[in-house]
Parts: C-alpha cells; sequence; structure tokens
C-alpha cells in the first residue's frame, strides 16, 4: 500500500488500498479519511471494470456484425448458385424441345453444369457453412434433376405423340386401297403406341373412333362426289355408305341429302335440256338462214371449210330453204377456194402430186392454171402460218372466233384465260401440221413486256405457270413469237415445266444467266466464250439435225452455264448441253441422238425391238413405208427399226434413216418412232 513522506506523494498501486495519516489528523479524521480513500479507491475500479465489460461487448457485437455480414454474402452466393441451376436447367429444357440436345444427354449435361455450380460456390463459402451450403445446394439439383426427368420423358411421349398422328395420316391416304388392313393397322398403332405418348386413354379411345369416321366419311364422299354426273354411280355409292359401321349417323345423313341433291340436279338438268331443245326447234328456221350467210361469206373467201363445220351448217338447214344452198356452196368450196380448207401438208402433198402429173403427162392450160391456183393458195397458208398462225386458221375458219384476252390481269389471271385458246390452237394445229401458239402475235408481244419486267425467278415461275396450260408444242411456238423480242425469255418458255436432275426448273437457270451476262457479273471474255461455243457444238454434233433448234440448244446451254457461274458453280459443257437437250446424246448406230432423261442406248435399244406393226398403223393409212418413194411392208419396217439410223424429232421422237433418206409414210410425212420419257 501507498505511503505519502516527505518527498512526496507516490501514486497508489491498482488493487491495494489508500491509507492517509499525517500530524495533526485526529484518530477518528484518519479513519473516515481511509474510508473516503476506500470508496474513491472502489469506484475507480468499478469504472475500470465497467470500461472493460463495454470494450468485450462491443468486440462481441463487431464480430456478430462481421458474421453476419459473411452469413448474408454466403447466402446470396447460394442463392445465385440455385438461380444459375434453374438458368441451366431451363436451358438444356429448351434446347431439349426444340430437338437439339439428344434425349440421352440432357440429365447427364445438367448433372454436370449443377456440379460446377456448386463447386464453384463451395469455393466461397466458410468452413463452418460448408456443409450446410452443400447439402442446400445438392437438394435443389436434385430437384432439378427431377424436373428434368419428367422434361426427357415428357418430350419422349410427345415425339412418340406426334409419330403416331403422322402415321395416321399416312394410313388415311392408303385407306381406299385395302381399308381392313388399314383399319387394323391404325388401330394397333394406337393400342401399341398409344400409352406410351402423350395422350390420356380418353383421347387415345377419341383418335381412334376420329380416325375411323374421318377415313369412311372421306371415302363415301369422294364415292358421292365422282358420281354427280351419273345417276347410277350414285345409287352405289349411297349402298356403299350403308356399309360404313363407324360413320357418325348425322354425317351419314349429310352424304345420302347430297347425293340426292345430285340426283335432283340431274333431273333439272335433263328439264333444261329439253326446253332448249324445244327453244332451238322454234328458232330453227331463223338459225339455218344465219349459218347460210356465215357459210357462204366463208366459201367465197376461199378459206378453209373444216368438215365438222360444214356438217354443222348442213345439219342446222337440213329440211329448210337453206338446204340445197348449202350443198351448192360446200361443192363449190372444194372445186375452187376449198383447196385453202385443207390441211397444209395435203394442200402440199396435193401440189407435188400435180407437179409429178405435169412432169409425166406435159404441160397444159388447165394443169398451169391449176398449179398457180394451188401454189398460190399454199404460199398464203405459210406465209399466214409464220406471221400469224391463230389468225391464220380463224380466216380459214378453223376455228370460229377469238376470244379477247385480258393481259391486265397478270400471268395467273391469262393462265386462267388459256384453256379455251390451247383447245383452239389444237385445231389449228391440225390443220397446219405443226404447233401452233395460242396467242396472237399482238398478244405474245404485250406478253413479252409483261414477263421481261419481272425478276428470274419470279419470271421462270411464270413462264412454268403459262407452260402448263398448253401443249409442249405449243408452248414451243409462244417461244417462237418471243423470240424477236427476248432470246432468253424465248428460251426459257420453251424448257416450260423441265426440271433439273436436282429439281430446279431449267427456264430459272437460263434466266439468271442472262441476268448475269447484261451485268457483266460474271467472267465471259470472247477466248472463253470461242472456247464454250466450241465444246457445245462438240457435244450436240449432230444429234438435233434442225439447224435452227440445235443453236436454241447451244444458246440454251451457253445460258444455263452462265447461270451456274453466277451462283459461283461451275459445270462443264456436256452438262449444260444434257441439261439444255432434258436428258444425253449418245451414238446409236453410227449417229447421234438425243434420248430422254432416264432413258440410255441400251433402253432405246430394247423399245425399238419391242414395236410391232400395230403401232404405227395411225401413220401408216394404207399399211406400208416409203424409202425413197419405195413402198415397204409394216412389218419389214418394223423389224429394220433396231439396227436403222434415227434423227432426233423432238423429246423421244425420232424419224427414221434409211438409204440416206427420211421414211415417211405415203402421204409424205415422216414415220415418227415414239420411244416416251423414262422419266
Amino acid at each position: 500500500m501507498g505511503q505519502f513522506n516527505t518527498g512526496g506523494a507516490r501514486r497508489p498501486i491498482q488493487g491495494q488500498a489508500v491509507s492517509i495519516t499525517g500530524p495533526g489528523l485526529s484518530s477518528a479524521t484518519s479513519e473516515a479519511v481511509g474510508r473516503m480513500g476506500q470508496v474513491i479507491q472502489g469506484q475507480a475500479l468499478d469504472a475500470i471494470q465497467t470500461e472493460r465489460l463495454q470494450l468485450e461487448h462491443q468486440q462481441r457485437e463487431r464480430q456478430r456484425l462481421f458474421d453476419a455480414a459473411e452469413a448474408q454474402k454466403e447466402s446470396l452466393a447460394i442463392d445465385q448458385a440455385k438461380s444459375d441451376m434453374a438458368a441451366a436447367h431451363d436451358e438444356i429444357g429448351s434446347q431439349l424441345k426444340a430437338g437439339q440436345l439428344p434425349k440421352d444427354q440432357a440429365e447427364k449435361q445438367l448433372l454436370e453444369r449443377t456440379a460446377k455450380i456448386s463447386g464453384t460456390t463451395l469455393e466461397g463459402v466458410r468452413p463452418q457453412s460448408q456443409e450446410l451450403a452443400r447439402r442446400y445446394l445438392e437438394k435443389g439439383a436434385l430437384t432439378l434433376g427431377t424436373s428434368m426427368r419428367r422434361m426427357v420423358d415428357d418430350q419422349a411421349r410427345h415425339e412418340i405423340g406426334a409419330g403416331m398422328l403422322t402415321q395416321l395420316e399416312t394410313l388415311q391416304r392408303e385407306y381406299r386401297t385395302d381399308p381392313a388392313k388399314t383399319t387394323a393397322t391404325a388401330m394397333g398403332l394406337i393400342e401399341q403406341q398409344g400409352p406410351l405418348s402423350n395422350f390420356t386413354p380418353e383421347q387415345r379411345a377419341k383418335m381412334a373412333q376420329g380416325w375411323k369416321e374421318g377415313v369412311q366419311f372421306t371415302t363415301a364422299f369422294e364415292a358421292v362426289s365422282a358420281a354427280r354426273t351419273d345417276r347410277k354411280a350414285l345409287s352405289e355409292a349411297e349402298k356403299m355408305i350403308g356399309t360404313l359401321p363407324d360413320l357418325d349417323p348425322q354425317k351419314r345423313a349429310q352424304l345420302m341429302d347430297r347425293a340426292q341433291a345430285y340426283r335432283l340436279h340431274l333431273d333439272q338438268q335433263d328439264e333444261l335440256r329439253a326446253q332448249r331443245a324445244q327453244r332451238e326447234a322454234e328458232r330453227r328456221l331463223k338459225q339455218a338462214e344465219a349459218e347460210f350467210n356465215t357459210f357462204q361469206t366463208l366459201a367465197d373467201k376461199g378459206t378453209v371449210l373444216a368438215p365438222e363445220y360444214i356438217d354443222r351448217a348442213t345439219r342446222a338447214t337440213a329440211g329448210t330453204p337453206y338446204q340445197a344452198g348449202i350443198v351448192a356452196l360446200a361443192r363449190q368450196a372444194v372445186e375452187t377456194g376449198g383447196f385453202a380448207a385443207q390441211p397444209v401438208g395435203v394442200q402440199r402433198a396435193t401440189l407435188q402430186a400435180l407437179d409429178a402429173e405435169i412432169a409425166t403427162k406435159g404441160r397444159t392450160p388447165e394443169l398451169d392454171k391449176r398449179r398457180e391456183k394451188l401454189a398460190k393458195v399454199l404460199a398464203g397458208s405459210e406465209q399466214d402460218l409464220g406471221a400469224d398462225a391463230l389468225n391464220a386458221g380463224l380466216e380459214r375458219g378453223v376455228i370460229a372466233r377469238i376470244e379477247p384476252l385480258n393481259l391486265s390481269a397478270g400471268v395467273a389471271g391469262l393462265a386462267q384465260q388459256l384453256g379455251n385458246r390451247s383447245v383452239q390452237a389444237g385445231m389449228v394445229e391440225t390443220w397446219a401440221g405443226r404447233p401452233v401458239s395460242p396467242l396472237t402475235r399482238q398478244e405474245a408481244d404485250g406478253l413479252g413486256g409483261l414477263l421481261r419486267s419481272m425478276p428470274p425467278e419470279q419470271k421462270a415461275t411464270a413462264l412454268q405457270t403459262l407452260a402448263a396450260t398448253m401443249s409442249p408444242g405449243q408452248a414451243q411456238a409462244l417461244a417462237g413469237q418471243l423470240d424477236g423480242q427476248d432470246k432468253a425469255l424465248s428460251l426459257a418458255l420453251g424448257y416450260g415445266a423441265a426440271r433439273t436432275t436436282f429439281d430446279r426448273p431449267v427456264a430459272e437457270l437460263i434466266l439468271r444467266g442472262q441476268e448475269a451476262i447484261k451485268a457483266k457479273s460474271i467472267k465471259l471474255d470472247d477466248a472463253a466464250e470461242t472456247g464454250l461455243t466450241a465444246n457445245f457444238e462438240k457435244e450436240i454434233g449432230g444429234a438435233i439435225s434442225n439447224p435452227e433448234q440445235a443453236q436454241r440448244v447451244r444458246e440454251a446451254a451457253r445460258l444455263i452455264w452462265a447461270g451456274k457461274a453466277a451462283e459461283g458453280q461451275r459445270i462443264d459443257a456436256a452438262n449444260a448441253v444434257r441439261i439444255a437437250v432434258g436428258g444425253q446424246i449418245v451414238e446409236h448406230n453410227g449417229a447421234k441422238v438425243v434420248l430422254p432423261a432416264g432413258l440410255d442406248e441400251s433402253a432405246l435399244r430394247q423399245r425399238l425391238q419391242s414395236f410391232t406393226p400395230d403401232a404405227f398403223a395411225g401413220q401408216l393409212p394404207d399399211g406400208k413405208a416409203y424409202v425413197r418413194g419405195q413402198p415397204v411392208d409394216a412389218a419389214q419396217f418394223v423389224a429394220s427399226l433396231p439396227g436403222a439410223q434415227l434423227r432426233t424429232l423432238g423429246r423421244g421422237r425420232f424419224a427414221v434413216v434409211s438409204g440416206g433418206a427420211i421414211v415417211t409414210n405415203a402421204r409424205m410425212q415422216p414415220v415418227v418412232v415414239e420411244v416416251g420419257n423414262a422419266r
């Protein structure tokens, strides 16, 4: 315990009692002072203890704050990990549904990604929190894994269900070939595959019943529709409807009503025909007069009077005062201007026969006059055909009239109008002896302007649409009309709906080649073009005897080559020519010929060996073929086919060469061998 002394007071030592004594102080005072010192010392000690406790409390609170901050940080990291796992689950699920990820890889990928996310997260967690965090993340991963397995199962069931629907749709189309077998197959499919699909038992039962009802309704509907113009067929269709056990009763009634409506319509048509017949009889005399006037006008022109038109005029005037006039005019037309009504081939053959008669008998004024008249008629026919074939046929009465076309309706509208024109062109073809365009010259010019305004792809589609409304020969004739305006457009139309082996329109390649050459987007200098031309000539050789046609093939091959080049593709001259001719060029019996797609030289020879004389009965009216004017029996002609040279006339069509000359019939027309198209 510290003591005061003369040297000055010492500071008391902490924890020791303080004693205050000194001279002059009484004992009581000294005690009081001592007690006071003890009190002061106790208070000091209490303050120190309080301060120490407060410091410890502050340290504990601070540690709690730090621990809470770390725990919050770990909690956020774990929540983020859980969110990342869920995102991975959703991403893999989306890939699974989109078919971008195999089903057997989905759960494996999710496990790998959740394990990686968990491992990365646990690296930042304090040791004391590791176990709890790991369990929490494992639970989340297990939950997501269970969800993914359900998604995989659902996807498999969905795919099975989709496959079932596709198979059932296919079986619907096959139903008519074998109803019993097809139905058994469909029901077996639903029974076997249905439980594995995403369809409930109720849905599968409804699907089975719906399938049977649907195919039976379709079959019955088609039968009724096909029989709408035939009473007997309608009765058969009604009987068949009664044999369909699964047909919905309401639909059965609808079909029966439909059949009855068709029958009523047929009755109405019969009545209308009777009424029309009566009106026709009442106006017969007036019609006879009009028919006679028209007939006289045509006969006076010296143009062709079609046999069917003469018959019609004769029938229209039968029993009237005009009948004798029609007969007289018809005789006059035959004797004078009727020659123009004959097919051009007949006109030409008649003139040749007259020349032979003059050469044999000698010239006379009568023969010269007749020859001059015939020659003028023939020259006029050929000239008019070259200028505008359809109008030439109209002027000679081959067709009665030409309905105007509305080009403002566009290509689609024009195609709808060409049905009747194609029929008319076919009638003129019979007279002309060659294909005829269904458009007049003026209409062809307007069509050319419309097509030239389109881009290549649209133009190619338009050409295919137009070509589908007419025969290939008519399309070629229309192409000839467009030739003077646009060579590539003419070529493209000539190919119509022809396609490459990769199912691409040949017309589109030609038009794209033209655009590329115009735009100079491909390199085609003089040297390169000269080489191409030489190669094309080498490939074609003498396979195409018609010089004009051979030139069109060369030009088409050039544009096809250019079209491929514009797309970054390279083909040689041989491939370009193969596309241009729509097949291949082979050598047959020492002469090159063009074979249609899918036919080789061996198949050609087999087909030539398979012909019989009956195959040429329509071309040989007297049963004989002619070689340089000398008759050959049809059987002998057929026997010579495998060893004869051929000359290409068109796709799968050939003339026969014997003794260096084309074999003809009695009308001096080439005998055509058609081997068809193997495509």
